[in-house]
């Protein structure tokens, strides 16, 4: 959760940043128009055309698309993250004519436009300036584009975590009840008590065998008592075993997807009717399957 958590923040945080400047850039550039119009004014056409204006006009120019490019990226991460990202869904600003047009009821203090408000910023002058001031806007937006990088990276990760964790259901459709759970049960051809370590889940013959997780297919075929079976490693020493399949529709060394048909049930192998053996083992042990599929387990395993 602390992961979720912290990429959420880190979402708010980058569109925040992007938005500030944009302000900033907005704000300089309307600042540096009226100077920059004024000199061209005082020294004649061809003095507007002075190659460090030029310079001026192009990076500012550069920089606001990047940061447009930065705002998307950042928006298109936060919306991955599930974080609604600064401005998207409020209302839009009237303007003064349609407020005075709407008869509802409004109040507030009378204050003058553009009294008794903070002191006008005093014009920045010199190209020099603007380039220093636009130099730091561009090593601020270098960092953006570092964390915003790294975010998308973190992001992806998870992402990919999450696709390859075998926390679904390994049949399609409603999974069933649990036929035989995992651990000491008697067994269904001596009667005597023994080891089961994994879930027998029944189910019509050719019922879709799903794969409960992505990743590499590392066995398809004929697996002793398990009848015909699919091995899938999920990574991090998690894998996950489906038997006595009735048909393999994977080979070995296929990739496959979260909830890929894999197989079909059947009763191959020791088995005494229609039903899908599915174990999970983590690090070379068998584990109960319940560690990984308890949301969709918990109801069904005896």
């Amino acid at each position: 959760m602390r992961t979720i958590a912290v990429g959420r923040l880190l979402a708010c945080s980058a569109v925040l940043a992007a938005v500030v400047m944009g302000g900033c850039i907005a704000l300089g550039y309307s600042l540096a128009r009226p100077d920059l119009a004024a000199s061209s004014g005082a020294r004649g056409t061809a003095d507007a055309r002075h190659p460090d204006r030029v310079v001026v006009t192009d990076r500012i120019g550069e920089l606001t698309g990047r940061l447009t490019r930065l705002e998307i990226e950042a928006a298109a991460l936060a919306r991955r993250l599930g974080v609604v990202p600064p401005g998207e869904g409020q209302a839009p600003q009237r303007s003064a004519r349609e407020e005075r047009a709407d008869g509802s009821p409004r109040g507030g203090p009378l204050l003058p436009v553009g009294g008794d408000g903070p002191a006008p910023r005093a014009r920045i002058s010199g190209v020099a300036d603007f380039g220093r001031g636009l130099a730091q806007v561009e090593a601020e937006i270098e960092l953006l584009q570092a964390s915003l990088d790294r975010m998308a990276g973190v992001l992806a990760d998870r992402e990919l975590s999450t696709m390859a964790y075998p926390n679904r259901s390994p049949v399609q459709g409603t999974l069933p009840r649990i036929s035989s759970g995992f651990g000491v049960r008697h067994d269904p051809f001596t009667g005597r008590l023994a080891r089961h370590m994994g879930l027998d889940i029944p189910a019509v013959h050719g019922t879709a065998i799903l794969a409960s997780g992505g990743g590499r297919v590392i066995s398809a075929g004929y697996r002793g008592p398990y009848g015909k079976a699919v091995v899938i490693d999920h990574g991090d020493g998690l894998q996950t075993l489906y038997g006595h399949c009735s048909k393999l529709y994977v080979r070995t060394g296929d990739l496959v997807m979260p909830q890929q048909r894999i197989a079909s049930v059947g009763s191959t192998g020791r088995s005494t009717g229609p039903h899908l053996h599915f174990e999970v083992i983590r690090n070379g042990q068998r584990v109960a399957p319940g560690q990984v599929l308890s949301s969709v387990l918990a109801r069904n395993t005896p």
